[in-house]
């Protein structure tokens, strides 16, 4: 079980430079990667991505990937000599027109930043991708080790309150029984007031009780509602991902206590059924984080 937040950072060292690779992993109903690459690794961008896919199904991740210094191989510095000569030109013009002292030196042409351009050769595609992969797998293990590390605290989480959640369906099945001979009684009471001396009919009586029993009768609901409990926990020792079946769970479990709660006309099982939308909704909050 993983959890859909987590940071990882890896890093490359080069001759003269270095490359680090930050992840950050976020929640997202679906995938969704933004990459921040260097001109030199734009190149990169779509099997840099290919690799996240690979190693994960959910989330939104983004990708930050910083090149410090600049490798030797590729730096080379090129001097505009037409623009140069134009600069030098007009300057020797100005100076013989208006009389100026002086001569150009090196530290004034350093001044001329525009003459000076400096250029990039861009390597093969393998090879950028021996400089960027090393730290994105590293980046990559640490987001993995720290998913999967959020996702057992989270785990542990969910057990807590599918415990409490055990605990009020208990419950309503303790006064499930009870309910129904509550209900019968006060119908027998009402058909004995409605009839007064003609005498309470036992087949009207078995009739109107099972229409009675039919309306009230929550044993399906608290059924399925046990049923998608359980399969709730077998899905959470299974192979992930684990969000969205979770997450679908959780509906139907706050579909069937809605239910329940209507059925039932009872104020006492209506404050459980309370207690156990609040369990769910828990669940669901701690189900939203995970892959």
């Amino acid at each position: 079980m993983k959890s859909m937040t987590g940071f990882g950072r890896g890093e490359y060292l080069g001759e003269g430079f270095s490359l680090q690779v930050e992840v950050k992993a976020l929640n997202h109903r679906f995938m969704e990667i933004i990459c921040r690459l260097p001109r030199r690794y734009q190149i990169l961008e779509e099997r840099l991505r290919r690799e996240i896919q690979k190693r994960f199904h959910r989330g939104r991740f983004e990708v930050q990937v910083r090149l410090l210094g600049t490798p030797p191989e590729t730096a080379r510095v090129f001097v505009d000599r037409g623009l140069l000569s134009q600069y030098l030109t007009h300057l020797r013009l100005l100076a013989a027109e208006f009389g100026l002292a002086g001569e150009l030196s090196v530290s004034d042409l350093l001044r001329l930043k525009e003459i000076f351009v400096l250029s990039e050769d861009q390597p093969e595609t393998e090879a950028l991708w021996a400089e960027l992969k090393p730290a994105l797998e590293e980046a990559l293990a640490n987001l993995s080790e720290m998913r999967l590390r959020e996702g057992a605290y989270l785990k542990e989480a969910l057990k807590a309150h599918l415990r409490d959640l055990d605990g009020l369906l208990a419950r309503i099945a303790e006064l499930k029984e009870g309910h129904f001979r509550e209900a019968y009684r006060r119908l027998e009471e009402r058909l004995t007031k409605l009839l007064g001396d003609q005498g309470l009919d036992p087949l009207r009586l078995h009739q109107e009780a099972a229409i009675l029993a039919d309306r009230l009768d929550f044993t399906e609901e608290l059924d399925r509602l046990q049923s998608h409990r359980r399969h709730f926990e077998k899905i959470m020792e299974e192979p992930g991902p684990h969000g969205r079946k979770l997450d679908f769970l959780c509906q139907e479990m706050f579909r069937e206590i809605n239910t329940l709660s209507n059925k039932a006309a009872s104020a006492e099982i209506s404050h459980l059924a309370v207690e156990v939308k609040a369990v769910i909704e828990k669940l669901r909050e701690q189900v939203q984080n995970l892959e």
